[in-house]
């Protein structure tokens, strides 16, 4: 993975996206968009400020320190003023529990309100069990992403040519957002292209001179173990709500460019053989004139073929932040998957399913987050045996949106209640539209799940994480109704 910092450019059942999707946004678009939307919703400013940091108080645990540096992105939670109100438990029993209410036995539902700048639990129901989280698991995959990756880093594509001049070898980086044609630097999906990555290839091979047929080789070596996670139902992987994880891949895992980020179609059978196909293809379609053709081989690469004078050519991915972004708004189960994976490997960890949950264990335990009852299976949340609390999640959030790390930007990925990604088209009902604009979450969904996980800032201007969860579900509506109707209640106080 590189770590330069060039210039910035920019369904599944647990993808929770049934409203507007689209490419996300540089990060000047959220912050004229949240003065835009301050002023048509009348509601607060869209970008919600936090307290300084009282991590500490809250785990008895210091802030991690897994980044040398702070995070160079702008934290999109402000300082709050020191005299904001902290509401007391009571405040909050009775209009959570007239929320609680409107399940009417369609589910049961686990709590947990903390207040972030004290620490103090401010309200909690049932919050020490273990639930099902459906995509609310995305957050441990975030937090652990952000925890070991520089988010300003791009994921590198190259290719090298083999010591005996005789083959290419396209070594996969962890990018699986590229597209089959030239790369845009405009856009998350496709920032880097495969064409592109051609056209150096043949355009160097030609100054050195190099003709004939060339085999080009696909080093997939990033990742290791099975590519399909076997606690994923097989009717999920059939529907396209999630396939076999590679190191390389284009579309983000599609055989062609998706709709919009909930397109679950045209899965590919093998996403590594795609993208090295496809090079090779644009190799060829480019290497004509020059007298050089190449066939896609089967052949294994060494170290010593991926030295720089050996390079011919690389693309970059957008920033990891974007790529992040992508997952979060979208609730991509598949670029998760590949996202917990390059954190795996960014922490020194295998690239294996294994690796990518036993990373996320020793994140969450060196930030002081408790991981008791936590029993993951996978980094999307799409397995139904996943289990985590809601006092790990409400923690989660409250470590983020107050750190001094890059794990802060986590804060800035979550969708906008009623404003973007998966929140677009919630917090509508008239008991809900208090959290407009001042609320951001991540959404879970499965069969009988539902669940959200963020912050919000009281009326008087108190940050508060939450984490509510239904489980047992039986009435999907109700349960929906019922999570926006408890954050709106968190907004009003």
């Amino acid at each position: 993975m590189s770590t330069r910092h060039p210039k910035p450019p920019e369904r599944s059942k647990t993808s929770d996206k049934s409203e507007n999707s689209g490419r996300p946004k540089s990060r000047g678009w959220w912050v004229a968009t949240g003065i835009l939307a301050a002023g048509c919703l009348g509601v607060g400013a869209w970008l919600v400020p936090t307290a300084a940091g009282q991590w500490g108080m809250l785990t008895g645990a210091d802030q991690p320190n897994v980044m040398d540096s702070a995070s160079t992105a702008e934290n999109p939670v402000k300082n709050l003023p020191d005299d904001a109100a902290r509401p007391a438990p009571a405040d909050l029993a009775g209009p959570l529990g007239a929320a609680a209410g409107k399940l009417n036995g369609g589910g049961t539902m686990s709590s947990q309100v903390v207040d972030v700048s004290s620490g103090e639990v401010l309200y909690s129901d049932d919050a020490a069990h273990p639930v099902t989280p459906a995509s609310n698991l995305k957050l441990l995959t975030q937090f652990t992403l952000l925890s070991h990756t520089d988010p300003n880093s791009r994921y590198e594509t190259n290719s090298y040519l083999s010591q005996d001049s005789k083959s290419v070898n396209l070594v996969a980086g962890g990018d699986t957002m590229i597209s089959d044609g030239e790369s845009d630097e405009n856009s998350v999906l496709g920032h880097a292209g495969m064409r592109t990555l051609a056209e150096q290839t043949v355009e160097r091979l030609k100054n050195q001179g190099v003709s004939g047929e060339l085999p080009v080789n696909l080093d997939a070596s990033m990742y290791s173990g099975e590519a399909t996670n076997p606690a994923w139902d097989s009717a999920d992987i059939d529907a396209g709500y999630v396939t076999g994880i590679s190191p390389i891949a284009l579309w983000d895992h599609h055989t062609q460019r998706p709709s919009d980020g909930e397109d679950v179609s045209h899965r590919p059978d093998n996403a590594g053989k795609e993208a090295l196909d496809q090079y090779v293809k644009a190799l060829n379609e480019l290497g004509a004139d020059q007298g050089i053709s190449f066939t896609a081989g089967t052949g294994s690469t060494t170290s010593g073929d991926q030295g720089e004078d050996r390079k011919l050519g690389s693309v970059e991915s957008a920033t990891v932040l974007e790529q992040a972004k992508y997952m979060m708004e979208n609730s991509d189960n598949v670029l998760a998957e590949v996202l917990g994976r390059n954190a795996a490997v960014a922490a020194g960890n295998d690239g294996s399913i294994e690796g990518a949950i036993r990373t996320v264990k020793e994140t969450l335990d060196a930030a002081g987050i408790s991981t008791d009852g936590l029993t993951q299976k996978d980094s999307s949340g799409l397995s139904a045996d996943n289990r985590v609390t809601p006092i790990t999640l409400s923690q989660l959030i409250a470590n983020a949106t107050q750190s001094k790390t890059a794990t802060s930007d986590l804060a800035e990925t979550l969708p906008v209640a009623g404003g973007t990604g998966t929140l677009a088209a919630r917090f509508e009902a008239d008991d809900a539209k208090a959290a407009q604009g001042n609320a951001r979450a991540k959404t879970g969904t499965l069969l009988k799940v539902n669940s959200l996980t963020g912050y919000t800032t009281t009326s008087q201007g108190r940050l508060l994480a939450y984490s509510f969860v239904v489980n047992d579900v039986t009435d999907a509506k109700a349960a929906t109704n019922t999570l926006d109707a408890s954050v709106a209640a968190l907004s009003e106080l």
